[in-house]
Parts: C-alpha cells; structure tokens; sequence
C-alpha cells in the first residue's frame, strides 16, 4: 500500500459523531432476540417476578448469572433496548400527572354538581386545591393520652379542635355556596 493510499480521507458518518451511543444502540436493535430472551423480556416487563426467577421461567439453566448478564452486559443492549421500550409503554399507559389528575377532578366535580351531588363536587374540589398546593393536610400525632392531661389541657385542646372545625365547615360551606351559584348560572 502506497503512502498516498494510506492517507485518503475516509467517509464520516455525520450521525456517528453527533450521536455515537444512539447509533452503537441502532446496530444492537437490529439483532432480533432469541425465543428465550423474548420470553424473559415479557416476564421482566409484565410480572412481578425477580431477575432470577424471569431467567429461570425462561428455560436458561444458569438463570442468576444469565439474568444479570440479559441486564447488564453491552454484548445484550438489544435485550436491554426492548426492555426499555416496553416499560416506556407501560409507564405512559398509567401516567399521573399534574394536569390529567386536575382535569379528571374538575370533570369530577362538574358532574357531581350537574346531578345535585354538592357533597361530592366540594370534594373534587377540595381535591383540585391540595393538588394546587392551595390546602394542605395537616395531622398531629401526639404520643399522650388524655388522661394524662389536666382539665385545662383538655379543655384548651377542645377549644382548638372546634375552632380548626368551625374553619373547615365554613370554608366548606362557602365552597358548596359557590358551586350552587355557578351551577344555577349555567343551567
């Protein structure tokens, strides 16, 4: 081989450069899986299983070092690959996100109070404002018991439960107020 030869340019494959991990996994896709390994791929992805007992339904005789091998070893990123795009599609599925949980309360709630269900409607929204951040649920969780309390202990602490229930029924009543009001407007 001449010196001239040896110092041709050579093609670049502009997607190798841009992504060189992508297209390593796009070489790894193309080989298809084995009966076995589809096997453990659909055990893996939709039953509740360990990574050894998906190997061993499989049929693999090794199937603790096959699992971690299927897993985790480059040589198997096809399987890993697959893995992945099936735990995608079962992830979007049974997606919760802030909006679709604020819109299925607000489809809620308008139903509630188109069939007169105000109860129902002042929760959805009670609901959508915890969601929101707007309300939040507070618990005390005291470790005495009441006979351990004096009587002006008790009675204080009474005093606080009715007037943090006293809030919460009129803030109730407002809401369910309100919703009466729109629901009048519109209908």
């Amino acid at each position: 081989m001449t010196t001239a030869q040896k110092l041709q340019p050579i093609e670049v494959d502009e997607d190798i450069l841009n992504d060189p991990h992508q297209h390593a996994l796009r070489k790894e896709r193309e080989i298809p899986l084995s009966k076995m390994q589809q096997k453990f791929v659909q055990l893996y992805v939709y039953q509740d299983l360990t990574n050894t007992e998906c190997a061993h339904r499989a049929g693999y005789s090794h199937p603790a070092e096959v699992a971690t091998q299927l897993l985790r070893h480059p040589k198997f990123a096809h399987v890993q690959e697959k893995i992945r795009q099936l735990q995608e599609g079962e992830q979007k599925k049974y997606e919760i996100t802030f909006e679709r949980v604020a819109r299925d309360l607000q489809e809620i709630r308008d139903r509630a109070v188109e069939d007169g269900k105000y109860s129902a409607a002042v929760q959805a929204e009670l609901g959508r404002a915890k969601l929101a951040g707007l309300m939040v649920e507070k618990k005390e969780i005291k470790h005495g018991r009441i006979d351990q309390m004096d009587r002006e202990e008790v009675e204080a602490r009474l005093m606080k439960v009715k007037r943090s229930s006293m809030r919460i029924c009129s803030m109730t009543m407002s809401l369910r107020w309100s919703l009466i009001l729109n629901w009048r407007r519109f209908h």
